[in-house]
């Protein structure tokens, strides 16, 4: 699991987004939050997680392959930031490439 160093955090994942993120790490199991990741295949821009999701045995493999560039605090939370972050790299970029402009630039 890779953690983007720049990644977005919802309104109210802000205010504990470092214990969200430690939480992550440790596989604890944290209610309500939601992961933005890059997505595995060709068909997507961006997808939402609930975080309880990657504890379970059978999501480890590919818990090995995200790469998180968002948390959030709650669906809608997850999908407005989700929104924002698709806005920023087309507002930045012109395209909607979300790996590269997390690369790229910061925040």
């Amino acid at each position: 699991m890779k953690i983007y160093k720049n990644y977005y955090a919802g309104d109210t994942a802000k205010k504990s987004a470092r214990k969200i993120i430690r939480g992550l790490e440790k596989k604890d199991l944290q209610p309500g939050v939601y992961v933005i990741t890059l997505p595995e295949g060709d068909n997507n821009v961006l997808e939402i997680i609930p975080a309880f999701v990657l504890k379970y045995p059978f999501f480890l493999e590919r818990r090995r392959k995200l790469q998180i560039v968002g948390v959030a605090q709650g669906r809608t939370e997850a999908v407005m930031l989700t929104a924002k972050i698709v806005q920023d790299t087309y507002n930045t970029t012109g395209g909607f490439d979300v790996e590269c402009f997390m690369a790229e630039h910061k925040k």
